[in-house]
């Protein structure tokens, strides 16, 4: 791998980590396209990747900080007080627990086994079918939505006065203190916020996430089509799957951090550190373009990108064999 490429790759992570167009699914397809003949079973190549994803991980962890501070205070609080939930935040933190440990124990269990099975280069037609997939699954998650929202469908049961923001009686969550004033009118307009869910709708959403096991199947893209099922407002689900999303990449990360301490990782160590870097900062640029599209836009436009790109691969598919 060539240093442009590895920089190259690290850029693509940053960017499509986040972007619900599957992340894997580029990483395995863009070298295709391009005839870079790049060896991706190597181990070498394993802790390139290990290093990016610890790059998206930091990311995320940065632009949240101010959620991760006050999630990880309530969560301590939690045990010292000897109350599973006591206010917004800790209702926030174990539902955080609940989506995580799902997907942990689910991606523990089956992820070699899938990644074997698409480590075949012969494959890289069901990863893009996957991918078109996954662009029907976004563009048919929208479409209930509207259908919802429209009342064609059976309505979800809007948050009640008592539940909106300022309200002090026992046992009613509140907005947490991240929330923007937006989220608060869509709210209002009968959105669920995060901590109205229950801890099964939260470990559901979090589940949706072991989908992005299957390389061309997004894992951002799935969760917050999860959470708009949920009820959550599009921005509102964003943050939940952005958030559920950072213990998983960190966690897994970390997992596979002895790859790259291993001897013939330090061949491509100058360009594995600046491919991080870049793939930091392009996740980053990712969240914040992300969380703003989302107060107003929707999941269509990169449904039809997923669509489109996954048909283009098949038809070049055919045209090499």
């Amino acid at each position: 791998m060539a240093f442009w490429q590895a920089l190259i790759i690290g850029a693509l992570q940053g960017f499509s980590e986040l972007f619900p167009v599957s992340s894997l699914a580029h990483t395995i397809l863009i070298p295709y396209l391009l005839n870079w003949g790049i060896d991706q079973r190597g181990t070498n190549f394993l802790a390139f990747v290990v290093a990016l994803h610890l790059a998206t991980a930091i990311a995320l962890v940065i632009y949240f900080w101010r959620d991760w501070r006050d999630v990880i205070m309530a969560f301590v609080g939690s045990f010292k007080g000897r109350q599973l939930v006591y206010d917004r935040n800790s209702k926030f933190a174990w539902l955080l627990v609940a989506g995580t440990v799902v997907v942990g124990i689910i991606g523990l269990l089956f992820e070699k086994q899938i990644s074997k099975f698409f480590e075949d280069p012969a494959l890289i037609w069901v990863v893009a079918l996957f991918l078109v997939i996954n662009g029907g699954l976004m563009l048919y998650g929208e479409y209930y939505r509207r259908r919802v929202e429209q009342g064609t469908a059976q309505p979800r049961q809007k948050v009640a006065a008592g539940q909106r923001r300022g309200d002090r009686n026992p046992g009613v969550y509140s907005y947490p203190t991240f929330q923007s004033s937006q989220m608060a009118e869509k709210n209002q307009a009968g959105f669920k916020n995060t901590e109205e869910l229950s801890f099964v709708e939260g470990a559901l959403v979090g589940a949706a996430q072991t989908l992005a096991l299957i390389p061309g199947i997004s894992r951002s893209g799935v969760t917050i089509l999860a959470g708009l099922i949920a009820g959550l407002s599009h921005e509102e689900a964003a943050r939940f799957a952005f958030m559920l999303a950072t213990p998983v990449i960190g966690l897994a990360a970390l997992l596979k951090v002895p790859e790259l301490l291993k001897p013939e990782a330090r061949d491509i160590l100058g360009m594995t550190i600046a491919a991080a870097i870049l793939a930091g900062i392009t996740a980053y640029l990712s969240i914040r373009f992300l969380m703003k599209y989302f107060e107003t836009k929707n999941l269509r436009p990169f449904g039809f990108y997923c669509i489109y790109v996954g048909i283009l691969v098949l038809i070049i598919v055919q045209i090499r064999k």
